[in-house]
């Protein structure tokens, strides 16, 4: 039987809860330093909760530690792994080198980032020799690409985004934030350049194109799925850690229902890596929480469309259609056509475009008018007739997702009462264990009576059934002996044999692998490509390329002078690719006032920026 993951991401412990009842089967989170999203820390204190949680369901806790490290670092480094091992996390994702070479807490896994640039089977090889236990493939991979490194490396697990933000630089490593602004995209602090508008000149200065020219639409892979099992990834991941609670939850009930589907139709050679069972109170739909549009990427080779040149922003779905606009005041009120199935309600919030701008407005009310819908908005709207809106701010979906039961998870528990009697003297205990085995237990001593009125057996039964907590569900109580006139306890007796039963279940709840040790081979592999010295910031990952990597000098000189290399290349989005006979040569991108070469690798479909 296979495993399959679904990986959520988490900036804090609200939306970590929010993630782990929705279903994930592990989460992403960052500590208090040193992770790829400098505004999303966490505390240590946090950290322990979360993995608390997290395990009663089995659910693993990935911690990110996937910045680059100056030597200065490396102690407080080691310092987070320490305290992050004693709060109960799973799993490390790193990039540096200098984190294999740290003391790694048993129990704790290496995952490879991203960032690590796993572009090649051959550098997926490397980690697998290195003892690495998953690995989070390049964006820009194919689904045949996938398969051969799966083919290539078996021991491996395959991690790959399925849902969220696409970064425009290959394998999210790009240095036009630090260029530009100082704020590195390997320490945690891009810029997002990449969403500003830009031009496109050729050679003769002649504007080719405006607009947001590197922005990604956002990733969805849910139709994805089945042919990327198939294709060896077993951890699907969700983008996500500067999101809100609302879109991680509604993106990770998604891939749940999508994933369970696949399972439940797998004839049991699939099945999910964690525990409970959860309940969604809601209708999951990726297009109701924020998105810049959806694309599969590169999954079936070259895409026309990969980029959302209008606006880096949340468009929102269309809604209706605007039949009249009255503006009197500061008050407008318009009336608009809704389309099938749509409902529009107070708060709800829409957007359109003024001369080329994403611009928008709240709706204040909103009151049916012979089958349209009439809102009314403070403050004047240049809205025109015809104009098709779009709502990004879906009042009702939201409230959906804010209700307390939004999402559920318990795990079931099955009980065992079991009398013990020697004569007068009697022994009551209690057991309950859940689908992992594992189990609490508590026990009482009793003298049973002769002539006493013995429990009525459903009344024991009602009572060991509850559970105060919610995340707790008890199926069944089996009674180990036949004799009730012998159990002639008080009935609080057995509410307490139940509370200590349960406290005891879950005191027992801990890390997922507790016995796992991560050690380094004795005998390291080679790193098969030359490494950019700009991603390497202290000694040890300098020895550790030095003398496990091609030499520098033999890395293009086009590499260490691009600011950024793509898989999303303007020449080919916006004049004739050399393939098709144009010219590649000559073009210039302007973003502010900071000009960039293109220089295209048409060999292998890439795009360089380099700085002017």
């Amino acid at each position: 039987m296979r495993t399959l993951e679904l990986l959520a991401p988490a900036k804090d412990k609200e939306t970590a809860i929010g993630a782990i009842l929705a279903g994930c089967d592990a989460l992403f989170i960052g500590g208090p330093a040193f992770g790829a999203r400098f505004d999303a820390a966490n505390s240590f204190a946090d950290l322990k909760e979360i993995c608390s949680f997290a395990h009663r369901f089995n659910v693993k806790v990935h911690l990110t530690l996937n910045t680059l490290l100056y030597d200065e670092e490396l102690n407080k480094a080691q310092e987070i792994l320490n305290e992050a091992g004693k709060c109960g996390i799973d799993a490390v994702i790193f990039q540096d080198p200098a984190i294999l070479q740290l003391d790694i807490p048993k129990g704790v896994e290496l995952h490879a980032s991203t960032q690590c640039d796993i572009s090649t089977k051959e550098k997926l090889k490397f980690y697998e020799n290195l003892n690495v236990s998953q690995a989070v493939l390049a964006r820009e991979l194919s689904l045949k690409d996938i398969q051969a490194f799966h083919e290539y490396c078996p021991n491996i697990r395959l991690e790959a985004f399925v849902a969220g933000a696409l970064c425009v630089g290959q394998s999210g490593i790009c240095y036009i934030s630090e260029y530009m602004t100082g704020r590195s995209a390997n320490r945690g602090q891009c810029a997002h350049i990449c969403r500003l508008p830009m031009d496109l000149y050729d050679k003769e200065n002649k504007l080719v194109a405006h607009g947001h020219l590197l922005s990604m639409k956002d990733n969805f892979a849910g139709d994805d799925l089945k042919d990327l099992i198939d294709a060896g990834v077993s951890s699907f991941k969700i983008e996500g850690r500067l999101k809100d609670r609302d879109y991680v939850v509604n993106m990770t009930a998604k891939f749940r229902e999508l994933l369970d589907k696949i399972i439940a139709d797998s004839d049991g050679e699939l099945c999910r890596s964690s525990n409970g069972e959860c309940r969604r109170n809601f209708v999951p739909d990726e297009r109701r929480t924020f998105n810049r549009g959806f694309t599969d990427n590169l999954l079936y080779g070259n895409n026309d469309d990969l980029v959302n040149i209008k606006s880096p922003k949340f468009e929102g779905m269309p809604i209706g259609k605007v039949i009249s606009v009255n503006s009197k005041g500061q008050n407008t009120k318009l009336l608009v056509k809704p389309f099938k199935n749509f409902k529009i309600v107070n708060g709800d919030g829409f957007t359109y475009f003024k001369s080329g701008e994403l611009t928008g407005f709240r709706c204040n009310k909103a009151s049916d008018s012979n089958g349209n819908v009439l809102i009314e908005v403070h403050g004047k709207a240049d809205i025109p007739t015809n104009l098709v809106l779009k709502r990004n701010i879906d009042t009702a979906f939201i409230k959906s997702l804010h209700a307390k039961d939004a999402v559920e998870r318990y795990m079931k528990l099955k009980g065992k009462l079991y009398l013990e009697n020697k004569g007068e003297n009697c022994k009551l205990i209690l057991c309950y264990a859940d689908e992992l085995e594992r189990s609490g237990k508590a026990e009482c001593s009793f003298k049973s009576v002769l002539g006493s009125m013995a429990l009525d057996p459903k009344n024991i039964s009602d009572k060991l059934k509850k559970c105060a907590d919610p995340y707790l569900k008890v199926e069944s109580i089996d009674f180990v002996f036949a004799d009730f006139n012998l159990l002639t306890l008080p009935i609080s007796s057995i509410n307490e044999l139940r509370r200590q039963a349960q406290n005891d279940y879950l005191s027992k709840l801990g890390k997922v692998n507790p016995d796992y040790k991560f050690t380094l081979p004795s005998s390291w592999p080679c790193y098969p490509y030359a490494i950019d010295e700009r991603l390497v910031l202290n000694k040890s990952a300098q020895a550790f390329y030095s003398k496990f990597s091609a030499d520098e000098s033999k890395l293009k000189n086009i590499v260490k002078q691009s600011v950024m290399t793509s898989r999303n290349c303007l020449i080919r989005n916006h004049c004739l690719c050399s393939k098709d006979g144009g010219k590649t040569s000559g073009y210039t991108l302007v973003i502010g006032k900071h000009r960039f070469k293109i220089v295209c690798d048409c060999v292998a479909c890439k795009m360089h920026l380099i700085a002017l």
